[in-house]
C-alpha cells in the first residue's frame, strides 16, 4: 500500500506525542522529504540511543531486535498504515553516538519535528555505500548546494 503525505504526518504526530521524553530524530527518506527534497518515502525511520530504543519498544509493545545486517538494535511497528523503524546508535558504525548534536527542529503541518540535519544524512548515505542510496547522495548534495548560495 502506498501511503499518502497525510498518512506520514498523522503517524509522525502520534509518534512525537507518544515519545515525549525520549531523545530521537527523524531519519531516512521521510526526513529528506520534510526538508524539501523530492522523494517518496516507503516508511518512517527514526534514530535514538540505546536507552531510547528500549523505551520505544515498550511504548509501542514491540520487541527490540538486532538489525539483520548489523550490530545495533531496532524496533519495528506500524502506526495507522505507516511502517515505523526505530534504530539505535549503539554499535552502529553508520550513525554518530552523539546524534543529538546533529538534530535540527523543523515545523511542518503544525508539528515541531526533530530531524537529523541533511549534512548528517549525507554522511550516512556516503558511509553506507549502498547502490540504492546513490540517488539520495546526489539529491542531498544538489539541495545543499542550491540552498547555500
Amino acid at each position: 500500500m502506498i501511503n499518502s503525505h497525510n498518512n506520514f504526518f498523522s503517524a509522525l504526530k502520534i509518534l512525537i506525542e507518544r515519545l515525549k521524553g525520549v531523545d530521537f530524530a527523524l531519519i531516512g527518506t521521510f526526513n529528506l522529504s520534510v526538508q524539501g527534497i523530492d522523494v517518496s518515502p516507503n516508511d518512517l525511520d527514526i534514530l535514538t540511543d540505546e536507552s531510547g530504543i528500549y523505551k520505544i519498544g515498550g511504548i509501542f509493545s514491540s520487541p527490540v531486535v538486532q538489525a539483520d545486517h548489523g550490530q545495533w538494535n531496532e524496533v519495528r511497528f506500524v502506526i495507522g498504515s505507516v511502517e515505523v523503524q526505530a534504530t539505535s546508535t549503539q554499535g552502529n558504525p553508520l550513525r554518530s553516538m552523539d546524534f543529538k548534536k546533529y538534530i535540527i527542529s523543523i515545523k511542518k503541518e503544525d508539528i515541531q519535528i526533530p530531524c537529523m540535519s541533511l549534512e548528517s544524512e549525507l554522511e550516512f548515505y556516503l558511509k553506507s555505500g549502498r547502490e540504492k542510496d546513490k540517488i539520495k547522495v546526489y539529491l542531498i548534495e544538489s539541495h545543499l548546494k542550491n540552498n547555500h548560495q
